[in-house]
């Protein structure tokens, strides 16, 4: 329904200044000023400023952390955990910590864990506001809707002007089919940070769950307004658009997508499917082929390359694939087939 990149969890911190429990007035000095350079974007300056710190007192847990969050950024986990591991046994409580131990643990995969350090952080401390809103993404990634809820609750008790934290709540909420109260949250989330694609979108997501489609559009449009590459608001446009019979201008969003993600295979289908109910059968087979070479078991796509074999008489063709459906199993397209090789074979005298 809403697209996952939504979900995608982010650093669980800015770099942490105040230099660190460590003695040594030149390694706090050190780190606070790499936690300037980090935050003007000079990684390779910030790095050289950490390393310094932790020379002179290996014992900076802040200096560890900050450069645990940088390693990260680069893409180098294992280092980082290392650096995230040394902080913890320097401060046991360490809570920023923790939540960005957590955040890696997430990035390797390792969902479980990273929910269970992201707990450990908030409980360390129940006001770090970006350990609470990384804990509701993930829960809500896992589809633990309301303790998502509940966890993005308490990130806006916090920080209660927070719009992606209302982007998250709405989402928990809609999921739990409570559309009219998350549309209101997700025009909250949207007010607070206008510029926001992702809210946007969402929030035409949502609208189209109520049936307000013009509504739905216009939020969709904005989102385009913002982000005109993001091809999951504009597939999401494109679908409202079909659900209220504007067939044309579907068909050009949805050829829009496939401009900026030549790869997007629901987009592709549903040009095939558009293109069968035109009668336009050898073009859809085309689009077929493409959907089948890279997911070739997919019972949608192989429903309708029967149904376009058939509009071009290949009749042995499209039935042997049919009656393979058939006898697949319960899926819905399995019946469907099913149904069509009913209503073609006609009834029985």
């Amino acid at each position: 329904m809403l697209g996952e990149s939504t979900f995608s969890l982010s650093g669980a911190t800015k770099p942490n200044g105040g230099g660190g429990n460590g003695q040594h007035s030149g390694s706090r000095e050190a780190n606070d000023r790499g936690a300037r350079l980090h935050m003007e974007g000079d990684l390779e300056g910030a790095k050289t400023e950490y390393t310094f710190a932790l020379q002179l007192d290996p014992d900076n847990a802040t200096a560890h952390n900050n450069l645990g969050f940088l390693l990260a950024q680069e893409g180098q986990l294992d280092d980082a955990v290392a650096h995230y591991r040394r902080a913890l046994e320097i401060e046991p409580t360490k809570s920023m910590a923790m939540a960005n131990m957590g955040i890696v643990q997430v990035a390797q995969g390792n969902d479980e864990a990273g929910l269970d350090w992201l707990r450990r952080s908030v409980e360390a401390n129940p006001s770090n506001v970006l350990a609470w809103d990384n804990l509701s993404r993930l829960l809500l990634k896992l589809g633990r809707l309301t303790e998502a809820e509940a966890a993005a609750r308490a990130a806006l008790e916090a920080a209660p002007h927070e719009g992606r934290i209302y982007l998250t709540l709405g989402l928990a909420v809609a999921g739990q089919e409570r559309i009219k109260e998350a549309i209101e949250i997700l025009r909250r989330a949207v007010e607070l940070e206008p510029s926001s694609s992702a809210a946007w979108e969402n929030l035409g997501v949502v609208l189209w769950l109520r049936q307000d489609l013009g509504s739905a559009v216009d939020a969709l449009r904005r989102a385009l307004s913002l982000a005109p590459q993001n091809a999951s608001a504009r597939y999401q446009l494109a679908m409202v658009l079909l659900t209220r019979g504007d067939e044309d201008e579907a068909t050009q969003e949805l050829n829009a997508v496939l401009a900026v993600d030549p790869g997007h295979i629901a987009a592709q289908l549903d040009l095939a499917v558009l293109a069968i109910s035109k009668g336009r059968a050898s073009e859809a087979l085309n689009r077929l082929e493409v959907v089948l070479h890279a997911e070739s078991t997919n019972a949608r796509a192989l429903f309708y390359r029967a149904v376009a074999l058939d509009q071009l008489h290949r009749t042995d063709e499209a039935t042997e694939l049919l009656q393979s459906l058939a006898d697949a199993g319960t899926s819905k397209y399995s019946e469907r087939a099913r149904q069509y090789l009913r209503e073609r074979s006609g009834p029985v005298e």
